[in-house]
């Protein structure tokens, strides 16, 4: 059956139309979705690692290193499952660290910056992009979530040690304040008051783990991958239990 070329006109103007509402469309449900996302990754962190990740001064070598990665790593690796198991896109993870680090950005600019006028660079967020951009890598390349999980989880805690040690470094480096020798991060600790009082990790860093090797962060980060590896199945059962289970059922059911 031919059809005429008035016809093939008024096709072509409605798939335009209709690929445009569904550009839109994604617009709308990824940049809300971001939100959503980055706040469920935010509060999660917040649970189970609080303080350890929010004051310079609480980012220490011992207990930062092994508390963070599991606790960033729990909805990166669930949006991950989600992704991967309804598209195909290896980029879960990156999305979730991207929103994150957007949301907690604004969050700490705005209540602690603006309102209590601390510095950022005393509540600034950790990042875990890079760390998020190698876990999506392995799964990629192998397709398999028990191999992301051991490797990739390994690579995310290495990854995320590393790219945000670069900004606290210049924290951690000694100086003399009231005839004491503390780091520029304890000096910010004490001169902005608040209701944590951190002292207690200005005498761990003396404790026993300083017998291997002479550091503590070396340990701490070796014990910090592998419970990121924890973490990273926590996210899949809430990914399996909480999203893809209820979804097929529902679908089954309709």
């Amino acid at each position: 059956m031919a059809v005429d070329s008035k016809t093939l006109e008024l096709r072509a103007l409605l798939n335009k139309q209709y690929r445009w509402i569904d550009r839109k469309w994604d617009l709308v449900f990824w940049v809300t979705a971001a939100f959503v996302v980055g706040a469920a990754a935010d509060i999660t962190k917040q649970l189970f690692a609080g303080d350890w990740d929010f004051w310079t001064d609480w980012k220490d070598r011992q207990w930062w290193p092994i508390i963070t990665p599991f606790a960033i790593i729990i909805i990166g690796s669930a949006l991950q499952y989600i992704q991967w198991l309804a598209w195909r896109f290896p980029t879960g993870m990156t999305y979730t660290a991207v929103a994150m680090f957007l949301c907690t950005l604004i969050g700490r600019w705005l209540q602690w910056g603006a309102f209590v006028y601390y510095p950022m660079n005393f509540v600034w967020p950790a990042t875990m992009v890079a760390a998020a951009i190698f876990a999506d890598w392995v799964l990629l390349k192998t397709k398999s979530f028990v191999l992301t999980s051991i490797i990739g989880s390994i690579l995310f805690a290495v990854t995320w040690w590393i790219s945000n040690y670069i900004p606290l470094a210049p924290y951690l480096q000694p100086a003399q304040w009231m005839d004491r020798v503390v780091t520029v991060a304890d000096i910010q600790g004490i001169e902005y008051v608040r209701s944590q009082t951190p002292e207690y990790l200005r005498i761990i860093e003396h404790g026993s783990l300083r017998t291997f090797l002479g550091e503590t962060q070396y340990v701490s980060l070796v014990f910090g991958a592998t419970v990121a590896i924890a973490g990273y199945w926590v996210g899949q059962f809430i990914a399996r239990a909480l999203a893809i289970w209820p979804i097929g059922r529902f679908m089954k059911k309709w």
